[in-house]
Parts: structure tokens; C-alpha cells; sequence
């Protein structure tokens, strides 16, 4: 009995642990209209068109995005890496 009871406390506390660790979709707007804001005011472009964000692998740290410069008659764009 004393066993039963242990793993069922045990597998209630990992669900609770692993639900504390995600992100709610507020925080995801908010990280990523700061990820974006960051690369925008980082490239240097008065007229500058962010591409969505590019997510890796968690291992990786970063997100991508690529700022490209909409003023008349420029190809410019530069790859922002953002560090999570």
C-alpha cells in the first residue's frame, strides 16, 4: 500500500514540475516582440522588415531573425541572432 501511495505522490509531483516549466502564450508574445524589437532597433535600418522568428533546438540558446531593409532600391538584410 505504502508503495502505491509513494508513486502516485511521485508521478503527481513530476506533472506539477514539468507544467511549471512551460511557457504561457502570453510570455511567448512577450518574448517575442522583444526578440523582435531587439533585432529591429540592433540592425540599424530606418525602414526595417523583420522575418518571423526562427526557433532551434532548446540545446542552441538562440532564435534567428532576418532584418531586411525596405528603403527604396536596397537589397540589405542582416541575420540577428537572439540569445534565449
Amino acid at each position: 500500500m505504502t508503495r502505491v501511495i509513494f508513486a502516485s505522490v511521485f508521478a503527481v509531483g513530476a506533472l506539477a514540475a514539468a507544467s511549471a516549466q512551460a511557457s504561457s502564450p502570453g510570455a511567448w508574445a512577450e518574448f517575442n516582440q522583444r526578440v523582435t524589437r531587439s533585432c529591429v532597433a540592433a540592425s540599424g535600418y530606418r525602414n526595417a522588415r523583420p522575418s518571423p522568428i526562427i526557433g532551434f533546438d532548446d540545446r542552441v540558446g538562440k532564435v534567428a531573425v532576418l532584418v531586411s531593409d525596405r528603403s527604396r532600391g536596397s537589397n540589405n538584410a542582416k541575420l540577428c541572432l537572439y540569445d534565449k
